[in-house]
């Protein structure tokens, strides 16, 4: 009899547990990046003996820019949007994205984004980014969810820290982070001063028109590499400046 009770009362948690995952939903984004600490490492890796113009900078420059971004989900798709974009002026120079929106399609393994880099406009198809990701035991609670640490390895150099709920159990994420075991509500890049958190998540079930993606006209198609390398060839005489801009705009 004792046997049978045990029995009743772990089916009836697991089947609690199943009710509560989420495979439908619409998640915000606050994406921030600290203009201070950007300055302060700018200011450090020039190493100018003057450094009093970067001083004046940090004096009259807004401490954070704060972008809000919507992610529309199901286990079959997710499309990533800019809802609201800082536009203070005096963060022009820091506007390094516009126009962002991604689709993702979970079937076919592949995505495609529209992102604008100041003046030019791209279109980017790939497969979905399926980085090698280490687990810890570590855990934050996000958005009313418990989320799991885990990290990686960017392009060789960029430390990547993500949090992922199990609760949620579609493998993506905002903007090209994916290939957890469950949906990505945070992610912190310390080398670039930015954290992406969800602020909120949405237990409903997005219409087929929310996953409308309409490409840039006369956008440059490419791979992420591509995206990578056409950077990286029209910034080259720019030098380290050139090169820190291309790690920035890929993220």
């Amino acid at each position: 009899m004792k046997q049978v009770i045990i029995f009743l009362l772990l089916t009836i948690t697991l089947n609690g547990y199943a009710q509560q995952l989420l495979l439908n939903g619409k998640i915000t984004y606050e994406k921030k990046f600290s203009i201070v600490k950007s300055i302060e490492q700018e200011m450090e890796e020039d190493g100018d003996d003057d450094d009093s113009w970067y001083k004046e900078m940090i004096k009259t420059m807004p401490k954070y820019k704060v972008d809000i971004f919507k992610l529309s989900f199901t286990r079959n798709q997710a499309i990533y949007t800019t809802f609201l974009e800082d536009e203070n002026e005096r963060l022009r120079w820091y506007k390094t994205i516009t126009n962002l929106t991604q689709k993702t399609d979970f079937v076919t393994d592949s995505f495609m984004q529209n992102r604008t880099v100041y003046d030019e406009s791209f279109l980017i198809k790939d497969s979905i980014s399926k980085p090698v990701w280490k687990l810890t035991g570590e855990y934050r609670n996000i958005a009313g969810y418990n989320c799991r640490r885990a990290t990686t390895i960017l392009y060789d150099s960029v430390f990547v820290i993500a949090f992922f709920t199990e609760a949620i159990p579609v493998s993506g994420g905002p903007d090209i982070f994916a290939g957890l075991p469950g949906m990505i509500l945070g992610v912190v890049l310390p080398r670039f001063h930015t954290t992406i958190f969800a602020t909120s998540v949405e237990t409903v079930v997005p219409n087929e028109s929310d996953f409308l993606f309409k490409p840039i006209r006369k956008a440059k198609v490419l791979s992420r590499e591509g995206y990578r390398k056409d950077l990286s060839s029209n910034l080259e005489r720019w030098g380290k400046y050139g090169q820190r801009f291309v790690l920035k705009a890929l993220f």
